[in-house]
């Protein structure tokens, strides 16, 4: 009977679901990588490269700038900005913000599970700072250093985090790989005034005179490979177009905190004003399918993207991603 149990228990497979912090860091900051199931990895040339693989900043020949906005499920904002400045000898540096906040929640106790009245906010953030360059003419090298910061009521965590990455122009069939290793750093561990308290003895009472301990918890590390293939258009060896651009792209994930997991999508391009995405997420808990329109445009000599995402999360329902890129 032992022996069976423990058999059992062997073979059982344990979700590691829930056991990284900053899970905002794996949410898409660009609606055009949204609108492709997060298929980034094998993508250059734009501003949110700074937050999938910082190599891919080094293809920007112009100042450029992104902003991101959505509103995720029930009321929480999430928010992206960047910046990248190229700089002589084929390198660019960018700076990046990331931010979610959950809106005003009410709080509860175990006396007042209907709630006290008093409302707080958790806010999220990320700053970094990037820098990438042409290591030869078909390869590109790049790396982020991090400040990461969690706030919940009146305790807070931070980390240091740090991502690599690099983009191959294979030359073959229009083939690019990319490859980046993400939010590689220090453990987040909250600390603040709420666990402090007083320690009472019968003869006196001494202010801050405990604190409560919590646990450290791992940031949510990733590694991503991926290719994107020009099949018609744009760097094609299959089919060259003027008008039409049509690109497929695969990518492969591995987390600290969930298994394998895989992405796909497509993009259509006409004349490089329109385009249309299709994604698709593979071993995904939520999110199943995405879709995705794109828009570009020159006003005063500057370049202006403007990219829209919906992300089908099934019973969490639809969410929206919009993006604006500007190159002046």
């Amino acid at each position: 009977m032992i022996l069976m149990l423990g058999t059992v228990m062997w073979g059982q497979e344990f979700s590691k679901a829930g056991t990284s912090a900053a899970q905002f860091l794996k949410f898409p900051v660009d609606a055009r990588t949204a609108a492709l199931a997060g298929s980034h990895a094998g993508l250059y040339g734009d501003v949110a490269s700074l937050h999938w693989n910082p190599a891919g900043i080094a293809a920007l020949k112009q100042t450029s700038m992104a902003l991101t906005y959505s509103d995720l499920y029930f009321g929480i904002r999430h928010s992206f900005f960047g910046i990248v400045m190229p700089l002589p000898r084929n390198g660019a540096v960018g700076v990046s913000a990331i931010i979610l906040d959950s809106g005003e929640i009410e709080q509860t106790t175990v006396s007042q599970p209907e709630g006290t009245g008093a409302l707080f906010h958790v806010r999220n953030y990320a700053f970094g700072f990037s820098f990438a360059r042409y290591m030869t003419g078909w390869l590109m090298l790049g790396g982020t250093i991090k400040y990461v910061r969690e706030d919940v009521w009146n305790e807070s965590a931070q980390a240091v985090a740090f991502d690599i990455g690099s983009v191959l122009e294979t030359g073959v069939l229009g083939m690019k790989l990319g490859m980046s290793i993400s939010n590689f750093g220090t453990d987040m561990k909250l600390g603040g005034d709420d666990l402090k308290f007083p320690l009472e003895t019968e003869a006196f009472t001494i202010e801050r005179g405990a604190e409560l301990k919590t646990e450290p918890w791992p940031l949510p590390w990733r590694f991503q490979v991926g290719v994107a293939v020009d099949v018609i258009g744009g760097t094609s060896q299959i089919a060259q177009h003027e008008t039409h651009r049509l690109t497929v792209l695969g990518q492969y994930n591995e987390f600290n905190d969930v298994g394998a997991q895989s992405n796909f999508g497509m993009e259509y391009q006409w004349n490089n004003i329109l385009s249309a995405r299709l994604g698709y997420f593979n071993k995904y808990d939520a999110p199943k399918l995405s879709y995705g329109l794109g828009v570009a445009f020159n006003v005063d000599k500057r370049r202006l993207n403007l990219d829209f995402a919906l992300v089908d999360n099934d019973r969490l329902g639809f969410v929206q991603l919009f993006s604006l890129e500007m190159a002046f």
